[in-house]
């Protein structure tokens, strides 16, 4: 029988789907040339077909060796001493009529052929893009063949893009949401987090950026008054008393109804609840709390308020009292002297911080339309197809709140919307977070966004909001958003643990993949779970224009030598703080 000369080896040992392979005697090396084009057979990663009649199965190279090197004979024993040999892992099949499917129907025998992949045979595994994909780069071991991740399954079930710093993650992030944005997904609604202010750079022409610094339509909102009154009160004050909370909730609930009775577009008060998202005064609740946390009245019963100074809600300056007498006598504590601790102090602080400036902004005074429509609007890219939120030069616990707000804000939208008006089921939502770690992990202070990525994690996909995580420490993700991603980008990884964080969250088990995380080059990527047909190893295509995350050059140090000018950035530096003793 003629041989085969795209046959490579035969079938000796088969354990499920482990297949190991001797390798043709004949074969020169572990690379044969075919048709003008080398077929790196030696790369953990390449795809090698098992013919069985009109079905022909993948599989991939897990392990590579040759057994008198190795000093221990491969899991069988029909590999002789000095035979080269592979491992595979059987993934799937191409059926009679040409089709891809996930998994085997049928094992190959003893003694079977093992052919290395054709082009043909890879892009039929591989779909090109098109209405249902997004290109993103090309097989490692091939460049002749196209990754394209198919965008549904990346958007509703979720991601995870991991790498150390400087292996190509912002890149490879930035790629993909400009394959979204110009190849024919105008109507698409992701919205960027970002803490660093990288992606602007790369999707100015694609998105609309807000940022905290930015002043007029490019200023970034997040209103606290669209957060339940519990919410606002813990992210501001921390945890307080029940007594406390209730009386909160209480005065919060007043402030909405008096707004909605003041305001144009809105009549009906009678369901409005301390939990409504309509703005309210914040500063009056406040004057409010702490008027009663430090009253002095006349008599316990029946007596009148010893005010020395009415203060002013507005210019949170808060009213004075006479001194009490000892001894119960008059003028005496009111019942609800010091009831609530340094809560209204705590209130105060908060609402002086020109960092909180960006959340604390008083919509309460617009009457004459909805705030909170233009606020999601923005959001949301208003008419572009990416949304960039800028945190950058944020206080991570400000950036903490904040993002924790934009989270459970978009996650109640979608629950809220239907499949025929508003987003999520209609037009659903991908939330891409950089720096996930920094702002999910078990350290933050603030637990709002931490768990409002695990609620859409947990259920985002049935109304329709899915998210992608970026993180450079994907062993300090939480646990619920990580088992979730139902596909996992992962670039050099240079840390034992997190490689096993990655190794275990892997859908396909195939350890030779994961084990080359340390070794892959920059832009170079496993990418592995329901946005691609097989586990694959990618060389990314890079963004045009490129992120701001590229690193430094280090030509201003071969100039001469001059003072460095830091003026600019001590203003930067000093501009809160000028801000804050302005206001004191």
């Amino acid at each position: 029988m003629e041989h085969e000369p795209t046959c490579i080896g035969r079938v000796r040992h088969v354990l499920g789907a482990a297949v190991t392979v001797r390798l043709d005697p004949d074969l020169a090396g572990v690379a044969p040339l075919w048709r003008g084009r080398v077929h790196p057979l030696g790369q953990v990663g390449s795809l090698v077909v098992l013919p069985q009649g009109p079905v022909r199965l993948l599989a991939s190279v897990t392990l590579v060796g040759i057994s008198e090197l190795v000093g221990e004979q491969p899991p069988t024993s029909i590999v002789q001493s000095g035979d080269r040999w592979l491992q595979i892992q059987l993934l799937g099949e191409i059926d009679a009529l040409g089709a891809f499917h996930r998994g085997v129907s049928t094992y190959p025998a003893l003694d079977d052929p093992v052919h290395f992949a054709e082009a043909d045979i890879l892009e039929k595994v591989h779909p090109a893009s098109a209405e249902t994909h997004l290109r993103i780069g090309v097989l490692s071991a091939n460049p002749d063949v196209s990754i394209s991740l198919d965008a549904q399954r990346l958007v509703m079930r979720h991601s995870v893009v991991v790498g150390s710093t400087g292996s190509g993650k912002t890149s490879a992030v930035s790629t993909i949401l400009q394959q979204v944005a110009r190849t024919g997904w105008g109507g698409a609604n992701v919205v960027v987090i970002d803490p660093h202010g990288e992606y602007a750079a790369a999707l100015f022409d694609v998105a609309s950026v807000h940022s905290v610094i930015s002043e007029g339509g490019a200023a970034l909102r997040v209103p606290y008054w669209a957060l339940p009154a519990n919410d606002i009160l813990t992210a501001l004050a921390g945890p307080t008393s029940a007594t406390t909370a209730n009386r909160f909730a209480e005065l919060v609930g007043e402030q909405r109804r008096n707004y909605a009775t003041a305001s144009s577009w809105l009549h009906d008060t009678s369901a409005i609840t301390p939990d409504t998202p309509i703005p309210f005064d914040l500063r009056q609740v406040w004057y409010d709390l702490d008027f009663e946390n430090n009253a002095v009245v006349t008599a316990k019963t029946g007596g009148t308020f010893c005010v020395q100074d009415d203060g002013d809600a507005s210019s949170l300056k808060p009213a004075t009292f006479q001194p009490y007498a000892a001894g119960g006598a008059a003028p005496m504590q009111a019942t609800t002297y010091q009831r609530h601790g340094l809560v209204p102090a705590h209130l105060r602080s908060r609402l002086r911080d020109p960092r909180y400036a960006f959340f604390l902004q008083p919509d309460h005074t617009v009457l004459d339309h909805d705030p909170f429509s233009e606020v999601l609007d923005e959001w949301l890219g208003g008419d572009k197809p990416i949304s960039v939120l800028d945190f950058s030069g944020v206080p991570t616990e400000t950036a903490d709140l904040a993002i924790g707000v934009v989270l459970q804000l978009l996650f109640e939208l979608s629950v809220r919307s239907t499949t025929t008006a508003g987003v999520g089921r209609h037009r659903p939502v991908l939330i891409v977070m950089e720096e996930a770690h920094r702002f999910l992990g078990e350290a933050t202070t603030v637990h709002l966004a931490r768990d409002s990525a695990n609620r859409i994690a947990r259920e985002g996909r049935k109304y329709g909001i899915g998210i992608m995580l970026i993180s450079q420490r994907p062993s300090e993700l939480p646990e619920t958003a990580l088992s979730q991603a139902g596909t996992v980008i992962a670039l050099r990884l240079t840390n034992s643990g997190d490689q096993a964080r990655v190794r275990s969250g892997l859908p396909d088990t195939l350890v030779g993949l994961a084990d080359a995380l340390p070794s892959l080059r920059n832009g170079e990527a496993i990418i592995s779970g329901e946005a691609v047909s097989l586990p694959s190893r990618v060389r990314m295509e890079l963004p045009d224009p490129a992120p701001k995350a590229v690193d430094p050059k280090l030509s201003g140090w071969r100039t001469t030598p001059t003072p460095n000018d830091l003026s600019e950035a001590l203003a930067h530096w000093r501009a809160l703080e000028t801000q804050e003793e302005e206001s004191s």
